[in-house]
C-alpha cells in the first residue's frame, strides 16, 4: 500500500506521462527490440558534481515501515528504499525506462520473453558479486508459498509462478538464468506492463535475504538494515529520529558526489522550523508554510505536478458501508471544492474516479461528483436508513462511522474533520480516530495474536483516508480491486469484488495496442467511479523547500531522489 506516493495537479498534461514511440515497442511487444545502454556505464565525480563530499539532510513527514522492498512498501518505505537499492531498469521522467543494472534488455517477437543482460563488475555493497542469479532469485521470492509481502499479483503471469506459489512445482519455469550476466522472463502470454514491472523491483542479495524464510522477512533484521547495490550504503537506523545512508565506491555509474545522506523524519511543523532556520538542506511544505519558505532568501520553494490523489477508503464488509447508497451519499456530502480552495489554498484540484486526472489512464467523461447534502439525504432516505435525531437508523443498525487518519500530513489530517462535520450534516456521526500510518496498516492489514496475516472484517475499520496514485503503469491497481488479492496477501483491504472490474483489469495486462489500453483503464475509472469503493477527494500539488546550498535536488512523478547520485553541496 503506497502512502502517499505523489499527489497532481492544476494543469493537467495529459500526454506528459507517455512512453515516446521509441520505447513502446519494448512496453507492448510488438517488436524484438535490443535496446542498447543509454546510460554510460560509469563517469568521473568531477563531470557531474559541484562539489565532493559532505553530508546533506533531507526530510519526510513518517518513518519507514519496512526497508525490504519486497514487505509492502510504502512511499516513505521507498523513499529510503530507492537510495540503498537498484534495479534491472529505472524510469525516466516521461514514465519510460533506461537501464539501470542491466545494460540493455530484448523483446521476442511474440511478446513473451523478455531478455536482460547485467552490466559487468556491478556488486553489492558489501563487495559481494551482483550475478543474474541474485535477480533470479529476488523474482522467484516473489512467488514463493511463503511469501506475503503484497506483491505476487505483480509477477503472477510468469511461466510456472502459480505452480511453484501453490507448492506444486520446485522453481519458477519462467525465471531462467542463462549465464551470470544474462536472465530471461517468460510469460504465459503477452503482457503489456510486465517492463514496468521490472523497473519496480529491486534486486535483493541472495547471499544475505536467501539466508532467512521468505515468511520471516518482516521480522528479521535485515528489514531495517538493508544490503543492495544502489548509489548509498545503509549506515544506520535511529527509530523515532533518521536513517543514515553512505555514498558507495563501487555503485556502477560512480560514486555519488555526497559522502552521506540523512533522511529525518517528523512532523510537518517540526520539520519545517528545521527547514527555515537551516538544519535541513530539502524537506516536503506543509500549504501553510508555503508563504514562509517562498519568502527564505535562502530557500527555493519548488511546487511539483505528481500523480498522486487522496481518498477515502471503506470497507465494504457489512451492512453499512456494503450498502451503495451509503457511499453514494457519503461523496455527494463531502465538500471536496472546499477542501482545495480552503486546505490547499489553491495548490490542486478534486478529481472523480481513482486515476490522477494527468495520466492517459483518466477518464475525461467521468460523471463529476458534485456537492449536493440535500441529494444524500434524499439517497439515504430512499435506502431506508431513516433519521432518528442525529443519527440514521435501519433495522435497528445505527449509521455511526469510525473514520481512521494517519497522522503527519497536516492537509489530510485537517480533511476529516471537514467530512465530520459533512457527515453530520446529513445523519451519519463520524467518531475520528489518528494514528501513525504503521498502525493503521495493523487494521487494514490485520494479523491473527500470532502474527499470521487473516482476511479483514467488517469490525476492522470503516472508513479511512490515504492517498494512492500511479507510478508506473495502471495494472499496479490490479492487487486493490480483484477479488483473489483480498488480505492476508494482497491489497484489496477494501474489499472491491467486482466481476466487471476484475475483467477488464485482466484484460489490460494483455491487450498490446495503447490506445485500446487506455480505454481499459478509462472504463475501470468510469466503473469504480459508480462503486465509489474508494471516494476520490483531491488532487495536490507537491511542495519542497530546497536551501540554496544542496545542488541537483529535483523531484519530479519519479519521486523524490530524482538523480540522487549527483546531488552535491555547494
Amino acid at each position: 500500500m503506497r502512502e502517499p506516493m505523489r499527489e497532481p495537479v492544476r494543469d493537467p498534461v495529459p500526454h506528459s506521462v507517455r512512453a515516446p514511440k521509441r520505447v513502446r515497442p519494448l512496453m507492448f511487444g510488438l517488436l524484438a527490440v535490443l535496446v542498447a545502454a543509454i546510460v554510460p556505464a560509469a563517469f568521473a565525480q568531477g563531470d557531474r558534481c559541484e562539489a565532493v563530499g559532505g553530508t546533506a539532510t533531507i526530510a519526510q513527514w513518517s518513518e519507514p515501515g519496512n526497508l525490504n522492498p519486497l514487505i509492502f512498501p510504502t512511499t516513505y518505505d521507498r523513499n529510503v528504499q530507492e537510495l540503498v537499492f537498484a534495479a534491472l531498469i529505472r524510469p525516466t521522467s516521461d514514465l519510460s525506462f533506461e537501464p539501470d543494472l542491466a545494460e540493455s534488455w530484448e523483446v521476442s517477437e511474440d511478446a513473451t520473453t523478455l531478455a536482460f543482460t547485467l552490466r559487468e563488475g556491478l556488486t553489492f555493497h558489501d563487495g559481494e558479486p551482483l550475478t543474474a542469479d541474485d535477480v533470479a532469485f529476488t523474482f522467484r521470492s516473489m512467488a514463493h508459498p511463503d511469501y506475503a509481502g503484497g506483491r505476487f499479483a505483480e509477477i503472477s503471469v510468469l511461466e510456472g509462478a502459480q505452480a511453484y506459489r501453490d507448492g506444486e512445482a520446485d522453481d519458477v519455469s519462467g525465471i531462467r538464468v542463462v549465464d551470470d550476466r544474462t536472465i530471461e522472463f517468460v510469460t504465459t502470454e503477452p503482457f503489456a506492463p510486465f517492463l514496468p514491472v521490472i523497473g519496480g523491483v529491486f534486486v535483493l542479495p541472495e547471499h544475505v535475504y536467501g539466508e532467512v524464510p521468505v515468511g520471516a522477512w518482516q521480522e528479521h533484521p535485515t528489514n531495517r538494515a538493508p544490503l543492495g547495490s544502489g548509489p548509498f550504503a545503509f549506515d544506520e537506523y535511529r527509530p523515532g529520529e533518521f536513517v543514515s545512508v553512505r555514498a558507495f565506491d563501487g555503485y556502477w555509474q560512480g560514486r555519488p558526489c555526497l559522502d552521506r545522506l540523512l533522511i529525518r523524519f517528523g512532523d510537518q511543523n517540526t520539520l519545517l522550523a528545521a527547514l527555515l532556520n537551516g538544519e535541513l538542506d530539502a524537506a516536503p511544505v506543509p500549504i501553510d508554510g508555503a508563504n514562509e519558505v517562498d519568502g527564505n532568501p535562502l530557500l527555493e520553494l519548488q511546487v511539483i505536478d505528481t500523480l498522486t490523489f487522496q481518498y477515502i477508503g471503506t470497507n465494504l464488509r457489512g451492512p453499512k458501508l456494503g450498502d451503495p447508497a451509503v457511499r453514494e451519499a457519503i461523496a455527494y456530502a463531502a465538500n471536496r471544492q472546499a477542501m482545495v480552495n480552503g486546505l490547499l489554498q489553491g495548490y490542486g484540484a478534486t478529481l472523480d474516479t481513482l486515476f490522477p486526472t494527468n495520466h492517459w489512464s483518466y477518464p475525461t467523461d467521468v460523471e463529476p461528483i458534485v456537492h449536493d447534502p440535500e441529494r444524500a439525504e434524499r439517497i439515504l432516505d430512499e435506502a431506508g436508513w431513516e433519521r432518528r435525531g442525529e443519527v440514521r437508523v435501519r433495522d435497528g443498525e445505527e449509521l455511526r462511522l469510525r473514520l481512521f487518519v494517519p497522522t503527519g500530513n497536516q492537509v489530510r489530517e485537517r480533511t476529516a474533520p471537514l467530512i465530520q462535520a459533512n457527515l453530520r450534516q446529513i445523519g451519519v456521526p463520524v467518531e475520528i480516530r489518528t494514528m501513525d500510518f504503521a498502525t493503521l496498516v495493523t487494521y487494514l492489514l490485520p494479523n491473527d495474536e500470532d502474527g499470521t496475516p487473516r482476511a479483514v472484517t467488517p469490525d476492522d475499520f470503516d472508513l479511512f483516508l490515504l492517498g494512492y496514485g500511479i507510478t508506473r503503469d495502471p495494472d499496479e491497481y490490479l492487487s486493490y480491486l480483484v477479488p483473489s488479492d483480498m488480505p492476508p496477501g494482497g491489497y484489496n483491504f477494501i474489499g472491491v469484488d467486482q466481476a466487471r472490474v476484475a475483467e477488464l483489469m485482466y484484460e489490460g495486462r494483455v491487450t498490446l495496442d495503447q490506445e485500446e489500453r487506455a480505454e481499459i483503464y478509462r472504463e475501470v475509472g468510469r466503473e469504480m467511479r459508480d462503486l465509489l469503493a474508494w471516494i476520490p477527494l483531491y488532487q495536490a500539488q507537491d511542495l519542497y523547500g530546497v536551501n540554496e546550498r544542496l545542488v541537483g535536488f529535483g523531484p519530479d512523478v519519479r519521486g523524490v531522489n530524482v538523480n540522487v547520485a549527483n546531488w552535491s553541496l555547494r
